[in-house]
């Protein structure tokens, strides 16, 4: 598991004075915000008889164990009071659990799970779109292989077939053979760009336009943020997916979903009408990764051909990131 980077875990404002968990590369960590208003994350442990924080609850800035009652600062993870000791008897040096780098960035909170000491070093994806744009976004977790789920989003061929029933023609067709990739890498992962033939319907080339083709820009930020945006003339629309190992079998996947100039006078429609729709795409990917990884566990080999470039790369550089990671 990558756990020396930093990881979203959610927008900003669902981060209140009340406990919230989430396992990222396997690490349960507890989330809640200090009475200052300063997000902070520990281990969700209790070290006395490791059962989980989240049992118990909050106050003021401690954490109070539900079982016995040990309360633990959110900024250190130290045990600031046992309540079956007296006041003055010393708390041992080992009462002591996990505190995580946390950083609000772009209206979103995020984590850092591998060594503290690593984190100042690493920087964050800058995604300006995440702090200007609208957006709506859901979180999976399933079964599949961490790998073909980082890459599902920038398969450039997937959306006729996978999405034939939901996307159907509005994101276009790639027509051109062989397709033009562009591919380049970047420090952070690789990015490039393509067109997709507009055979949307009448009434979608009406607000989208009636340009040929659409751009399409596809980016990967790893280990754990995929990106594929869509620019009509006036209007764009963005698809993030960030994809994360939360135990050897289970990944989650928080697909975000933004948009600009896309039914400006009716946000509120827009995120209703976002919402449902890409709860939909996710989860026809969900079956198609679902099936992929019972599959790949039996080791069968797989056949690749040249309009594969996209997930060939992908995949190279994945291999060779995730081994120097190690």
């Amino acid at each position: 598991m990558i756990k020396n980077h930093w990881y979203l875990v959610c927008p900003s404002h669902e981060v209140t004075h009340k406990l919230m968990t989430r396992k990222i590369v396997g690490e349960n960590i507890l989330f809640f915000r200090e009475r200052s208003g300063k997000a902070v994350a520990v281990e969700d442990r209790c070290c006395h008889r490791n059962v989980r924080l989240s049992l118990g609850f909050l106050k003021d800035n401690t954490v109070v164990c539900g079982y016995h009652g040990w309360e633990y600062d959110g900024s250190s993870g130290t045990c600031v009071r046992i309540p079956s000791q007296t006041e003055e008897a010393k708390i041992p040096k080992t009462a002591q659990i996990k505190s995580y780098p946390v950083k609000e960035f772009n209206r979103w909170l995020w984590v850092f799970p591998g060594d503290p000491e690593k984190a100042d070093s690493v920087p964050l994806p800058d995604i300006p779109e995440l702090n200007e744009w609208d957006f709506t976004y859901g979180s999976y977790t399933f079964r599949a292989v961490l790998e073909s789920a980082a890459e599902s989003l920038i398969d450039p061929y997937h959306i006729a077939f996978v999405h034939r029933n939901s996307i159907q023609s509005f994101m276009g067709q790639i027509t051109d053979f062989p397709a033009e990739f562009n591919l380049k890498f970047v420090d952070d992962g690789f990015e490039g760009n393509y067109r997709r033939a507009n055979v949307g319907k009448l009434s979608e080339k009406i607000y989208f336009g009636r340009d040929p083709y659409i751009r399409t820009f596809y980016r990967f930020y790893y280990p754990s943020i995929s990106r594929l945006e869509l620019r009509f003339r006036k209007r764009t629309l963005l698809i993030l997916e960030n994809v994360y190992a939360v135990d050897d079998e289970h990944i989650t996947m928080m697909q975000i979903t933004l948009w600009k100039n896309i039914f400006p006078m009716f946000p509120a429609f827009a995120r209703y009408f976002m919402r449902r729709k890409s709860a939909k795409i996710v989860k026809e990917d969900i079956a198609f990764l679902e099936s992929q990884y019972d599959i790949q566990r039996t080791k069968r080999q797989e056949v690749s051909v040249t309009g594969d470039e996209v997930s060939l790369a992908f995949r190279k550089y994945w291999r060779i990131q995730s081994k120097e990671t190690e």
